[in-house]
Order: C-alpha cells, then sequence, then structure tokens
C-alpha cells in the first residue's frame, strides 16, 4: 500500500508503471509529435520539482504526509522493437505523520509521434502502457491502458493553475481513473513548454484512503 501512494502519485506518467495494456503504442521517433506535445515536453536534461502534501487514513486514524519528488529526463535509450525513447526518472521521498520516512524510484519509458504521448516500463513491451492520443479537447476520452482496467479523460483546456512555481495560464486537465485494489483518480494539470503543474492522487481501497496533492516547486526544461 505505501509503496502505491509513492509510486502512483509521484507524477501522471507512473500511474501504471508496473502494468502494461493493449494499446498500440505507435512507432514514431520519440520528441516531436503534434503541437499538443509542448504539454509534455522531452528532452534529456529536463527536471521537475515537486512538492507533496496529503493524508493517509487507515480504518479512521489519519496521519499526514509531506514530502518531495523530483522527475528528470536522464538519457534516452532505444526500445526492443527500434524506436527511440527517452528515460524518465522519478524519485519521491515522503514522511509520514513526522516520524515515518518513505522513499521510491520509478523509471518509466517515454516517447511521442503525431498521434499522441506514450510510455512503458519496460524497453522490452511491445505494447503502449499508457496513452495519452492527440489532439487534446475537453470531452475526449479514451482507454489510457487495460491493466488495471483505465479510462483517460481531457476535462478542460484553459484551467489556470497556481503552484508555488507560479501561475499558469490555459492549462490541459487530464484525469485518469481505475480499479485496482480500489478506485483511484488522478487529475493533472500540464501547462504548455512547462509539463506536469499539478497532480491530485486518490484511492479508496476498504479501510485505507488517501489523497496527495503534488505541486510543481521549480522546473528546468530545454
Amino acid at each position: 500500500m505505501r509503496y502505491l501512494i509513492l509510486c502512483t502519485a509521484s507524477a501522471a506518467v507512473l500511474v501504471l508503471a508496473a502494468s502494461c495494456g493493449d494499446d498500440d503504442g505507435g512507432t514514431g521517433p520519440s520528441g516531436g509529435g503534434a503541437g499538443d506535445s509542448v504539454y509534455y515536453p522531452l528532452a534529456v536534461g529536463n527536471t521537475w520539482e515537486y512538492d507533496r502534501n496529503g493524508t493517509y487514513n487507515v480504518d479512521s486514524i489519519e496521519y499526514t504526509i509531506s514530502g518531495e519528488a523530483t522527475v528528470e529526463i536522464t538519457g534516452t535509450a532505444t526500445h526492443s522493437q527500434g524506436w527511440d525513447v527517452f528515460v524518465e526518472v522519478s524519485t519521491v521521498n515522503d514522511t509520514i505523520s513526522g516520524y515515518t520516512t518513505s522513499s521510491a524510484v520509478c523509471t518509466v519509458y517515454v516517447w511521442q509521434d503525431e498521434d499522441g504521448t506514450y510510455g512503458c516500463p519496460h524497453l522490452t513491451d511491445t505494447d503502449s502502457c499508457w496513452t495519452v492520443p492527440f489532439p487534446l479537447a475537453a470531452g475526449n476520452t479514451w482507454t489510457y491502458a487495460t491493466q488495471p482496467p483505465t479510462t483517460g479523460e481531457v476535462l478542460s483546456m484553459d484551467v489556470d493553475v497556481n503552484v508555488p512555481a507560479g501561475t499558469f495560464e490555459e492549462c490541459a486537465e487530464i484525469q485518469t481513473v481505475w480499479l485496482e485494489g480500489g478506485n483511484v483518480t488522478n487529475t493533472t494539470d500540464y501547462a504548455e513548454n512547462v509539463g506536469m503543474v499539478r497532480n491530485v492522487f486518490t484511492q479508496e481501497a476498504g479501510v485505507y484512503n488517501s489523497t496527495v496533492d503534488m505541486t510543481l516547486e521549480s522546473y528546468q526544461v530545454q
């Protein structure tokens, strides 16, 4: 349960880091893509720092969560089927109620083409484990992944978000919902030429319930 909180809430692209679906991820080169690729800028060296705050409830006992996360594109690699991908590493460090410290490191491989943004946890995966199709438009829905069953939806294309790194206007807000060990919702705001500026993760799984709000503290994007 603790790993689920840390890893799946660390960034939107890590929602399904441990599972693969059946969606075709395309074979286009990494980077570039359609105009909507500006919401998820891919370049080696791009780095995002986030604050994390939330609560973790176990059988009606509430624990506070505070922490930080770093998402960095550390390099490139070649998929086993021949296309180039970016290597994205997320590191999460949380303190729960001031005395329990937990950490997690997740690696995913990300690429884009004219049809969307894709990702998978292994270079040998034959299908994209998650996908965000282009064009982005409010109301668009799709199958984000099949295992666990996950749906995606563009909630809005004009959300204004105020976070420690500043105020970002006309953000794309995307929500993913999946069922595995409970109801899980990820609502993520992306700013043009910046990337993810906020992510709100919620989970309801019997006596376990959690909410983590991750906000952009600083970033370096080429």
